[in-house]
This record gives structure tokens, C-alpha cells and sequence, in this order.
């Protein structure tokens, strides 16, 4: 996939990350209204447990804050003055798969929360969203847990669902060539689970889940986790641990 252009663009320029919070969870902000960003991070600053590593205010340098800081959680706009948030999600989903992304965006239409979440972000949140439901939100994508505006909910269960009817059944590989563990690595990951939560669940090593990650692209014939996940959604694989 061809990467966004690492031209600078010259508004909404930030100059060196922020220091790191050792036990917080570590966020960068992407939006190019400076005036909204430093917004939310007074407000976000307000948390114990939350700290703003980087800032950013283009789709390019969005991309670049997040792989040299690899951030826990980034909270992303849609719309940026050189790309597409979908974009640069989709860039840190293939690249960074323990870093979660959450949409905030003035954007209620269908088709880009649905293109959203068909990207990787695991969250997505209107801008009017209150400061204690945003700092939730992110405590939640954290923790791998999914989040969406309540008035947005209706649309991405009508969207995935049919996105799931239609979706086609997989490569062509077959899940019995999986062998137990790729099938519960498999599991989690529907559920939306990063590498690193999938470690701790099945007391494995980080680089051990992403040995079988690969393998199940490999085996299924699948190009990206998402496709892996609608998978295990239609093979009924998400009912297998509890």
C-alpha cells in the first residue's frame, strides 16, 4: 500500500512529542484544528491514568508520530488537510496492531463509520462527545474493548451485519487446517484483542501471537486481520471461549 506523502504541511504542525507517562496509557492526538487539539488535551491532561505523547495536525504526520511512538491509543479525525483519517488508520492497523485507533469526528454518515471500522479503528465517537465519556472511550480502546456513539450504533450493527452476509467465506484455506492454538489466537482476535492482550490471555510471547497471526493469514489465504475477524464471526468461532 502506498504511504501517505511525508510532505510537511505547514498548519497544525506540533514541535517534539510530549515526555511519556510511565503507567498511563499513552495517547496521540490527531486533529488539525490547533485550537480543538489543545482542547482535548486539557481536558484528557485532567486524567491520572491518561497522557498525551504526540500531537499531530496532518494525515502524514499522524503516521509518523504514531510509528515512532507507538502510542497505546490514537485518537483520530476523519477528515485531515493532506488524506484521509481512514487512511492513516489503515496504515497504523497493518503496521502497529497494538495500537488501537478511536475515530473522533464531526462525520455522521454511515459510510465512513463503516469504512472506519473496515479499516481498524475500533472505536468511534462524535465530536460532541462529553470530556468523562471521552476519557472512558479511551480507557475502553485501551483495553481492546470496542466504543461507538449511541446514535451511531444502529447504523454500524445494520452495516457489519451486512457486511458479514456478504462477505466471502475465506480463502482458499479451510479452519480445520488450524491447529488449536491458531483457532484461539483466531477467537480473540475477533474480538478485536491486540496481540499484546492476546499474550496475557493465553500466557504466550507477544511475538509468539504474531508467529501465528501470519500463520493464519497463511493457512485461511486472508490479507488482513479484519478479514480474519469476519471470518471467525461467520465460522462461529467467537462462541468458543468465554
Amino acid at each position: 500500500m502506498t504511504e501517505l506523502s511525508e510532505q510537511r504541511s505547514g498548519a497544525g504542525e506540533t514541535p517534539a512529542p510530549l515526555a511519556a507517562h510511565p503507567g498511563g496509557i499513552r495517547v496521540v492526538l490527531v486533529e488539525d484544528y490547533e485550537i480543538y487539539r489543545h482542547g482535548l488535551r486539557m481536558i484528557l491532561e485532567l486524567e491520572d491514568d491518561i497522557v498525551v505523547v504526540g500531537e499531530a495536525g496532518s494525515a502524514a504526520q499522524a503516521v509518523r508520530e504514531t510509528i515512532e511512538l507507538q502510542p497505546d491509543v490514537v485518537v483520530l479525525d476523519i477528515y485531515l488537510p493532506d488524506g484521509s483519517g481512514i487512511e492513516v488508520c489503515r496504515q497504523i492497523s497493518e503496521r502497529l496492531p497494538d495500537t488501537q485507533v478511536l475515530m473522533l469526528s464531526a462525520s455522521e454518515d454511515d459510510a465512513d463509520l463503516l469504512e472506519a471500522v473496515k479499516a481498524g479503528a475500533l472505536g468511534y465517537l462524535l465530536k460532541d462527545v462529553a470530556p468523562d465519556t471521552l476519557a472512558r472511550s479511551i480507557r475502553a480502546t485501551a483495553a481492546g474493548r470496542a466504543e461507538v456513539s449511541a446514535r451511531l450504533a444502529p447504523a454500524l450493527m445494520s452495516g457489519l451485519s451486512a457486511v458479514v452476509r456478504g462477505a466471502p467465506a475465506g480463502g482458499a484455506g479451510r479452519i480445520d487446517e488450524l491447529t488449536a492454538r491458531e483457532r484461539e489466537v483466531l477467537t480473540l482476535l475477533a474480538r478485536g484483542w491486540s496481540n499484546r492482550r492476546v499474550a496475557e490471555e493465553l500466557f504466550i510471547a507477544e511475538n509468539t501471537v504474531k508467529n501465528h497471526v501470519r500463520s493464519i493469514l497463511d493457512k485461511l489465504q486472508l490479507g488482513s486481520r479484519t478479514e480474519a475477524a469476519t471470518y471467525a464471526v461467520r465460522s462461529g468461532l467467537v462462541d468458543e471461549l468465554h
